[in-house]
């Protein structure tokens, strides 16, 4: 596993993400343009309460998605690693897991990648954790084979 080619991976799905959420607000701010020079009346207030609403929802999502791509851009890329850590590759007997921003799995190699965040409650138990470390976790042992 190469964790520079799955860094990349990863920002390819957050910037994709970023750039869709940039076009769904854009798409917004056009229709409520559009819409208040056409409209009146209460039912025309409503519509435009609810862009706006939508619109803060979309600008929560944007900020949050920043702020992950910001995150995965410092990742790590060394090959040194023998503990468990951000920026690692886990291999374990259950799953492969790197540990960098909580987003979907991605495919890498013809492999499913669980992307995770080291909050994620499963991970805090294998932070710190060495190659043959077993943890239990919601009745399920998890052992690391491989750390990259």
């Amino acid at each position: 596993m190469d964790r520079k080619e799955l860094k990349q991976l990863v920002l390819n799905v957050l910037n994709n993400q970023i750039e869709t959420i940039q076009n769904q607000i854009s798409s917004l701010s056009e229709d409520a343009q559009n819409d208040a020079k056409s409209s009146a009346g209460d039912k025309h207030e409503t519509g435009l309460a609810m862009m706006h609403l939508e619109q803060e929802k979309l600008n929560a999502k944007l900020i949050e998605l920043l702020d992950m791509q910001q995150i995965a851009l410092k990742l790590s890329e060394n090959k040194t690693i023998e503990k468990v850590v951000l920026g690692s590759i886990v291999i374990t007997n259950k799953a492969v897991f790197y540990l960098s921003v909580p987003i979907q799995p991605v495919n890498y190699n013809n492999t499913q990648v669980f992307c995770v965040s080291v909050h994620a409650p499963l991970i805090q138990h294998l932070l710190n954790k060495e190659v043959g470390a077993e943890v239990i976790f919601n009745n399920i042992t998890h052992k690391i084979l491989k750390i990259y």
